[in-house]
C-alpha cells in the first residue's frame, strides 16, 4: 500500500512539472500551464525606479508576480506588475499607488513586445479613474540600472460620461500625470 501511494505521489509530481514552460514558449499548452520565468529575464526590471520631469519626481515600483489568465486554456504566467508615486516639486504627493500596491489591480503590467520593433520591450499602463484610457510604455533603452520609457496612448473610444471630458476639451489630454518620455534609475 505504501509503495502504491509513493508511485501516485511521484506521478502527480512529474505531471505538475510537465506543465511548466518558458516565458517565450509558442506552442499550445494544456489548461493550467505555467509560463515561468525560468531564465530570470524579468528580474532586471524588478525594483524601485526613480526619475524626474517638469519638477516632479516619479517612483515606479515593479514586481514579478505569478498572474492567472482565465480563458481556454487558462494558464499562469510570470509577469511584471507595477504601481507609481508622483511627488510635485513642493513635496506634495499627487499620486501614491505604491503604498497600497495592487489593492485594486495594478496600473502597470507586462513585459510585452512592441509589434513594430521586437527588440523593444513594453509595459502596459492602465491609469485608474481615466475612463478606461490605456497606454503603452516602450522601454526604448535599458542599460545597467537605467531605463528610458516612452509613453503612447492606445487607440480607444470616447466615453461621453467620462468625468474628465471638460478637462480634455480644455487641455487636449487626460490628466494622467505621466511624462511622454522619462529616464528612470533603479534605486
Amino acid at each position: 500500500m505504501k509503495q502504491i501511494f509513493l508511485i501516485i505521489i511521484s506521478i502527480v509530481a512529474i505531471s505538475c512539472k510537465a506543465q511548466i514552460y518558458p516565458l517565450n514558449y509558442k506552442e499550445d499548452v494544456p489548461n493550467g500551464a505555467y509560463y515561468k520565468d525560468l531564465d530570470g529575464e524579468l528580474d532586471k526590471y524588478v525594483g524601485l525606479w526613480k526619475g524626474t520631469w517638469n519638477g516632479k519626481t516619479l517612483y515606479l515600483e515593479l514586481r514579478k508576480v505569478k498572474y492567472y489568465y482565465s480563458g481556454n486554456p487558462s494558464y499562469y504566467q510570470d509577469e511584471i506588475q507595477g504601481e507609481r508615486k508622483v511627488i510635485a516639486s513642493n513635496g506634495t504627493v499627487e499620486i501614491d499607488r505604491i503604498s497600497n500596491f495592487g489593492s485594486d489591480g495594478t496600473e502597470f503590467s507586462g513585459i510585452g513586445f512592441n509589434l513594430k520593433n521586437a527588440n523593444i520591450k513594453r509595459l502596459y499602463f492602465s491609469p485608474r479613474n481615466m475612463c478606461r484610457k490605456r497606454a503603452t510604455l516602450d522601454i526604448t533603452s535599458f542599460a545597467n540600472s537605467q531605463m528610458t520609457l516612452h509613453f503612447e496612448y492606445e487607440p480607444s473610444f470616447v466615453d461621453p460620461n467620462c468625468q474628465h471630458n471638460a478637462y480634455v476639451d480644455q487641455y487636449g489630454d487626460f490628466p494622467i500625470n505621466f511624462p511622454k518620455d522619462i529616464v528612470l534609475t533603479k534605486q
